[in-house]
């Protein structure tokens, strides 16, 4: 891989400049052989048995060595979506690459040893939580939401295969419970073939639910949001995978292709729908990869204009950006009176995303996505910009190694699926900016998260219920023995 790495940066330092400002595009190969020269050994096997650091590094080869050589081979011809960056912002750019994939590095050094000792001492890594009644009360009311809202949220339900959507009104908070509960059943099911292991007849029975739970899982959904498509597919077949080893090749030969099949038509239908088919149709092959690869993983193209951007913001600019990026964020809750109304009263305000969507002066939204560093840069403004960067990208490497090290350790099934799906949207983290990685986890997780919140609540006080008893009942032994030693006496 290192070796590839310094014959890609010679291949690009002797080819011909592919767009204007790229006369440095070779040092991103060049960094990146540095980077695995320097850490690789330690980082690199910190992937083995996990999902999280097996996308980012997946997504690593492709922005450092599939990128430049692509854009080389496109001679840096951009699509009608990519309006051209300006040739001074181009080599901020590389400095960012390089910036993102250093910081990284350190962070995965650094924090994957600490997180491995201190998930090995929770409970959650040692045994199986039950879904006490506190937890089966609020999946409960969640259940009684969406049945008293049946006619609201099932027109906009899809099924892979089964049923298309019949409404053109979005469901939002209605969807979120949707995926919670449907999340839970599969959890639930699973769990419970696990505990009747033992005993063939009920194990079959189960696991035969779960395995139906498990489809029906990732392939019904709401709207068009891809990333949530293939984050639940993709955690879906992993703990699978995990809960049954033995299973594999069955499990693989099942799922695999649905999960597939899932990814690829949501992908076309969005990205070749009619608004887009100008964009595919006036370019060749090579042009039309390496256009999506820049786009989808926060390319050179995407960071220089992001940084391109930024630059003359006004701080009340990026103040208002960095609360609109959160108002957006939790714009899947919009449907509880007081998100709405939070959201309606910031209503005017520009997020960095439409910051970012208005320097490139097209006239529709074409869905562009923002980068993270770029988007750090606008919120952060003229003063605080690459502080926020250098800081964003620390914690945003931090939260995906701790939600890579929990996915493996946790042995509780309800938490091991939650820390997956997370694992997997933050591998994702370089594809995305701020804004979208918040409402990932708030249109799902957050609401997932919360039932295991309240569950752990009835737990402690069960806990605490049990210590009284047991210390009543150590007082009440005391008093017999005295009693006992007095009749003695």
């Amino acid at each position: 891989m290192t070796l590839l790495a310094f014959i890609e940066s010679y291949y690009l330092f002797v080819a011909v400049t592919p767009r204007n400002g790229l006369d440095f595009l070779f040092v991103i190969p060049l960094f990146f052989a540095f980077c695995v020269l320097t850490f690789g050994r330690v980082i690199l096997p910190y992937q083995e048995k996990g999902i999280g650091l097996k996308i980012y590094y997946g997504i690593v080869l492709v922005r450092y060595l599939l990128q430049p050589f692509l854009i080389v081979l496109s001679d840096g011809k951009l699509n009608v979506r990519m309006p051209e960056a300006k040739a001074d912002s181009y080599p901020i750019a590389i400095f960012i690459y390089c910036i993102e994939l250093f910081i990284a590095c350190l962070v995965i050094k650094k924090w994957f040893p600490f997180y491995i000792k201190k998930y090995a001492k929770t409970i959650k890594s040692k045994s199986q939580i039950p879904l006490n009644t506190y937890g089966k009360n609020v999946l409960i009311v969640f259940l009684l939401f969406l049945l008293l809202r049946f006619n609201s949220w099932i027109p906009g339900l899809k099924i892979l295969g089964l049923k298309e959507s019949y409404s053109s009104v979005a469901v939002v908070f209605d969807a979120t419970i949707f995926n919670c509960l449907k999340g839970y059943l599969f959890i639930v099911l699973l769990v419970e073939a696990k505990r009747h292991s033992y005993y063939k007849s009920q194990f079959k029975f189960y696991f035969s639910l779960a395995f139906l739970a498990a489809i029906f899982n990732f392939i019904s959904y709401f709207g068009s949001n891809r990333s949530f498509i293939y984050e639940t597919a993709i955690a879906t077949l992993v703990i699978l995978i995990y809960s049954y080893p033995q299973f594999k090749k069955k499990i693989l030969a099942i799922i695999l292709p649905l999960a597939l099949s899932m990814m690829f038509f949501s992908y076309v239908n969005k990205q070749f729908a009619t608004d887009n088919a100008i964009t595919f149709r006036t370019q060749n092959t090579f042009t039309l990869i390496s256009t999506i690869v820049e786009e989808y993983s926060n390319g050179l193209w995407t960071v220089a204009r992001s940084y391109q951007a930024s630059a003359g913001l006004s701080s009340k600019a990026s103040f208002e950006a960095f609360i609109k990026d959160l108002s957006d964020g939790f714009s899947g809750l919009s449907d509880l009176p007081f998100i709405k109304t939070l959201n309606s009263s910031l209503s005017g305000l520009r997020s960095s995303s439409t910051i970012f969507k208005d320097s490139l002066k097209q006239r529709d939204d074409r869905g562009q996505m923002l980068s993270l560093s770029g988007g750090f840069l606008i919120i952060g403004g003229n003063l605080l910009g690459w502080p926020f960067l250098v800081i964003g990208n620390y914690l945003m490497i931090r939260l995906l190694v701790k939600m890579e090290v929990a996915s493996k350790i946790v042995k509780d099934l309800y938490y091991k699926y939650m820390y997956i799906w997370m694992s997997i949207l933050m591998g994702l983290v370089h594809c995305y900016c701020l804004q979208t990685i918040v409402f990932c986890w708030s249109k799902f997780i957050l609401f997932y998260w919360l039932v295991l919140f309240i569950n752990e609540l009835g737990c402690s006080k069960r806990v605490t219920y049990g210590r009284h008893q047991l210390t009543s009942v150590a007082i009440n032994s005391e008093v017999n023995n005295e009693l006992s030693s007095k009749i003695k006496l």
